[in-house]
Parts: C-alpha cells; sequence; structure tokens
C-alpha cells in the first residue's frame, strides 16, 4: 500500500500530468478521427502547465497552506520557556526529515535535501533558545542519522539527540513520535506547507505540539517582481508541493487517518 501511494501520487503531480496530456494529444493527431480530441489534450495540457508556471496561481494553491499555521511567535515561545522552567521533564523539539541521500564522498549538506537541511537548521535554532531541551529527529535510517551527525557537527552535544529511525511517512512519524515523547511537551518543525497534515495527523496520536512552520515558499515581495508573472520552475515547483500535501490530506482522509477540514486539524 505504501509502494502504491507513492507511486499513483506522482502520476497527478503537475509536470507528469501536464505531460500525459500533451503527450496524449500528440499521439491522437496521427489518428485522422481524433483531431478534436488530440486538439483539446494538448491545449489543456500545455494551459495546465502555463498556468501552474506563473506566480498568482501556484501562489492560490500554496498560500492556504502555509498561512495556516503561523510562524512561531516569540511570545509562544517565551510562554513554553516560562512552562519549562516550571516542569522538571525537558521538552522535546520534534524535526520531521524530509529527504536524504547517503553519499559519504559529498558533505552532510549535500547529503541532506533541502527540506531536511533547513527543518533541521530551524530545530537547531530552537533548541539553542530552549534550554534542557532535547532534539528529536523523525524518519527513515539514513535520513536520521545524516541530521544527527550534522548537528553533532553544529555543536548540539550527542546526550541532547534522540533517533526515532523506524518511520517511512507522516503517519508513521507520529505514531513513533508518541510513543517516545507520550505526554511531555513538545515543539514540531517542518515546512509549513507540510504542517496542516502533520499537525492533523499527530493530534490524532493525543499529541498536542506547537507547531513551528520553516521553509516558507510563499513569501513577501515575489509578487512585486514582473518576472513572477512569467513562467518559471519556481512556480511550479510551489505548485508541486501544493499538490503533494493535499493528495497527502485526500488519502490520510480516506484511509482515516485524519479528519479532513475538521477544527482539530484548524488549531
Amino acid at each position: 500500500m505504501y509502494l502504491f501511494k507513492k507511486v499513483v501520487s506522482r502520476i497527478f503531480f503537475p509536470v507528469p500530468f501536464g505531460l500525459a496530456l500533451l503527450w496524449i494529444g500528440w499521439v491522437l493527431l496521427w489518428m485522422p478521427h481524433k483531431r478534436r480530441v488530440a486538439t483539446i489534450a494538448l491545449t489543456a495540457g500545455l494551459g495546465f502547465l502555463t498556468m501552474l508556471s506563473i506566480y498568482p496561481f501556484s501562489h492560490v494553491l500554496l498560500e492556504p497552506l502555509e498561512s495556516q499555521y503561523p510562524p512561531l511567535d516569540q511570545s509562544v515561545l517565551t510562554g513554553f520557556l516560562q512552562l519549562n522552567e516550571a516542569n522538571d521533564k525537558p521538552p522535546w523539539i520534534v524535526v520531521l526529515s524530509g529527504g536524504a541521500v547517503s553519499a559519504p564522498m559529498f558533505p552532510l549538506t549535500s547529503q541532506l535535501s533541502r527540506a531536511t537541511l533547513v527543518r533541521l537548521v530551524e530545530g537547531i535554532r530552537l533548541y539553542l533558545q530552549v534550554p534542557g531541551s532535547r532534539l528529536l529527529f523523525s524518519g527513515n535510517p539514513i535520513e536520521t542519522s545524516l541530521m544527527a551527525d550534522l548537528a553533532i557537527q553544529l555543536g548540539v552535544p550527542k546526550e541532547a539527540i534522540t533517533v526515532e529511525s523506524r518511520s517511512r511517512d507522516t503517519k508513521d512519524l507520529a505514531r513513533h513520535v508518541r510513543a517516545i515523547v507520550q505526554d511531555d511537551r513538545c515543539i514540531l518543525v517542518t515546512e509549513a506547507s507540510h504542517m496542516p497534515r502533520a499537525m492533523a495527523l499527530f493530534v490524532k496520536q493525543g499529541l498536542a505540539p506547537i507547531p513551528a512552520p520553516t521553509a516558507h515558499r510563499i513569501l513577501p515581495g515575489v509578487q512585486d517582481s514582473v518576472w513572477a508573472y512569467f513562467p518559471n520552475a519556481a512556480s511550479l515547483q510551489k505548485a508541486e508541493r501544493a499538490f503533494y500535501e493535499y493528495l497527502g490530506l485526500m488519502w490520510g482522509f480516506m484511509r482515516g487517518q485524519l479528519t479532513l477540514f475538521s477544527r482539530e486539524v484548524r488549531q
């Protein structure tokens, strides 16, 4: 089921889906009685890819995901610190992995994906601001091992790091993190677009983490550039990220792993 989910979901990503429409249209052009259908498929594929590679359309798709949980406010972090002083248990800073490749001949910063690297840096930043806290890296063995190695090289004590390396997807992450964190307080670090799904799954497991989204792709000032309204790869990547998360939310809803558009998802 895991492999089926990963493979099938890719078919509906913007580039594969758009190219599939173009290829269907191109093939149908060679069939005399299918010219009209071919024209529709070619127009749809070209229009679909062009639309998603322009700033306004990718913004509309991704912005609702990234804005659902605002950046961690300093007042919230201050309250968390005050609560920490009155509690004997060290708080957890949970950092979810987001991809990595084991290639020892390259530096660790190259082996970790951009998503994982940004999440890791934000987790370490919060660790330095919360005295006595512990870092929990959750993901598959390769990702979490590389994350721990880089954190140690950046000055985090080994004893302040816990690794959970049995997870294959966000559903597993939430379940395995719950077994470690239990009822302790925790801050959850992941990409802003991934946070709604992660929070929904963590709440489903009975956790109440403080969301600390990072790696925002929708930033102020982008719309001020005239180049944002020309087709570009960055906008297409934003659209792809949005598709990935919406498909993940739909899959979680259909599998009963979360309640879509419920109160627990939005808080």
